[in-house]
């Protein structure tokens, strides 16, 4: 496939031929069960040589991913050496790498023959081994319900891509630019002299040297100028580190995304196209790479605006469908602490009701400020932070930040309860588990170094959560797509960003399709709280948020 339609294959005729029709009849046929390694590749690799590749019966990469998460990785070559004692060529070794690479059409037949072979034995035999552990370990359903119908919904994702406007994204850049120059001037005014921002011993010299800052941090060669310092100093009233955060998220800003996104636009399509990464984080989360567009910034007005730049094809419109608070839910879910449980039946602010508790106050006399220090705290119980982090968050002492948590714990003892519960969980029996069955393993409990069995704690408290929050926006992705297939609706999912799906669907049927959406949404999984979806309609992304 590597050579498709390009003449440089001289053995093989190109899939649509005459010749090669009996193999794509066998690869289309939904009745022949077909084994391999990361068979979304697969797929999409045969859909651009024009054949739908169907059956999918065993991915031994997605069945290592759901056996062991915490694996640092799941590629073929790595399973065949640790599972299989075997070891094969991978892809770099085989075509070379850098001014060495050759096309794959241009290796010696032998070699790719060998290289192929290889490949296909080493897949059978680890589904042979992988297929009955999933059995033994309870996690069969979680495989085939779940990871298997997703692949193909992820491989549909990336055929499709989303368009972008390129008059946004130049003239974007040029602001930048400009906004960029006026505050490297700010810079140089403020310290005196002028410097290479980019330079880490200049920007040294300049902090510490010239201008006599305090040294926070080192590091092996001097002076660290890293964000966590430059943060401390900023909020200590310094100028030039504060001016020197601004510059750094710019040019980040517009290096990373501004003047980055335009040149991924694929040429045929017109359109960006990145990858969902199915077996990496492990927590069960989807990410997102080459490019990263879950990782656009939303925490800035500047930011935020980038999204402006993605747009939908003419005489469609772009539908966002959001998770209100899904963590929340799934915590309110598996602690069954009264107070968080009554605030999602009712409908009341959670937040609102957190700030209640723990300021002893009525729901209707909580400040803005007090339900934004309640939302802290409870995304702080949620990610394991200790006193120490939300301290800093909250710009307050250790110890004001240590009541805080030991009174959050005290009125939601439900939640404290299924937070200890889960650490004597993973402790007994090495792993903690979702709604859906999804075991994480942490082997960090049984550390001998304190820091690494914190993080233990951290991870088996926030996992199940977390995972669960991940599984269920799987469910409902697999549950939208099927339905919009079984319609026949021209209605595309393009992008998952966390709790929220995007969605290209023609104009005269927005109404239609968000009612389906946030109906399967809703209904993705059962929980003792209602799922809520907040739907956004818009021009360009941004514009959904509205």
């Amino acid at each position: 496939l590597v050579g498709e339609g390009s003449g440089a294959t001289a053995n093989l005729s190109d899939l649509g031929s005459p010749a090669m029709r009996a193999l794509a009849e066998v690869l289309e046929d939904e009745g022949i069960r077909k084994i391999g390694h990361d068979l979304k590749a697969d797929l999409l690799a045969l859909r651009q040589a024009g054949v739908s590749l169907r059956g999918l019966w065993f991915d031994s990469m997605i069945a290592s991913y759901v056996l062991d998460p915490g694996r640092r990785e799941h590629t073929l070559k790595t399973l065949a050496n640790d599972l299989l004692r075997t070891t094969i060529s991978g892809y770099k070794e085989v075509v070379g790498s850098g001014q060495k690479e050759v096309s794959f059409s241009a290796v010696p037949v032998e070699e790719a023959r060998d290289y192929a072979c290889r490949g296909v034995a080493c897949t059978l035999r680890l589904a042979r081994r992988l297929e009955p552990e999933l059995g033994a370990q309870d996690l069969e359903r979680l495989y085939r319900e779940l990871e298997m119908p997703l692949a193909p919904v992820l491989a549909e994702m990336e055929l499709a891509g989303i368009r972008i406007d390129p008059a946004f994204f130049s003239n974007m850049n040029e602001r930048l630019h400009r906004d960029l120059g006026l505050i490297q001037e700010d810079i140089f005014k403020a310290a005196g002299c002028e410097f290479n921002l980019n330079s880490t011993p200049q920007m040294r010299r300049v902090l510490f040297e010239e201008l006599g800052l305090p040294v926070l941090k080192r590091t092996k060669t001097g002076p660290s100028t890293d964000v966590s310092v430059l943060e401390e100093l900023a909020a200590a009233g310094h100028e030039v580190p504060r001016l020197l955060m601004e510059y750094r998220q710019l040019e980040k800003l517009r290096s990373t995304y501004v003047e980055a996104l335009p040149k991924l636009v694929n040429p045929e399509t017109g359109r960006i196209h990145t990858s969902f990464n199915q077996t990496v984080a492990a927590t069960g989360r989807l990410s997102s790479s080459d490019p990263n567009l879950q990782n656009i910034p939303i925490r800035t007005d500047l930011g935020r605006e980038i999204r402006k730049g993605f747009v939908p094809d003419e005489g469609l419109s772009f539908l966002a469908a959001d998770y209100s608070q899904i963590e929340l839910r799934v915590m309110a879910h598996f602690s069954g602490d009264q107070a968080f449980v009554q605030a999602f039946e009712k409908g009341i602010d959670v937040h609102k009701q957190t700030a209640s508790v723990i300021f002893d106050v009525p729901v209707d006399q909580v400040t803005p400020d007090m339900r934004a220090r309640a939302k802290t705290i409870n995304f702080a119980t949620l990610y394991g932070q200790g006193d120490f982090s939300l301290a800093r968050q909250l710009g307050i002492s250790r110890r004001e930040a240590r009541e805080f948590i030991e009174e959050y714990f005290r009125r939601f003892s439900g939640v404290r309860a299924f937070l200890d519960e889960q650490v004597g969980l993973a402790r007994d029996r090495g792993y903690v588990e979702t709604l859906s069955g999804r075991r994480r393993y942490v082997p960090e409990l049984k550390s001998r170094n304190w820091n690494i069995r914190q993080f233990g704690e951290r991870v088996a408290q926030n996992t199940p959560i977390q995972g669960t929050a991940a599984d269920l926006i799987k469910r409902a992705m697999i549950d939208v797509h099927r339905t919009l297939r079984e319609r026949a609706s021209p209605a595309r999912l393009l992008l998952q960003v966390h709790d929220e799906l995007l969605f290209e669907v023609p104009d005269d049927q927005v109404h239609e399709v968000g009612k389906l959406v946030k109906s399967k949404m809703e209904n993705a999984m059962s929980l003792r709280v209602p799922l809520v979806v907040d739907l956004g309609v818009g021009r360009n992304w941004y514009e959904t948020k509205g």
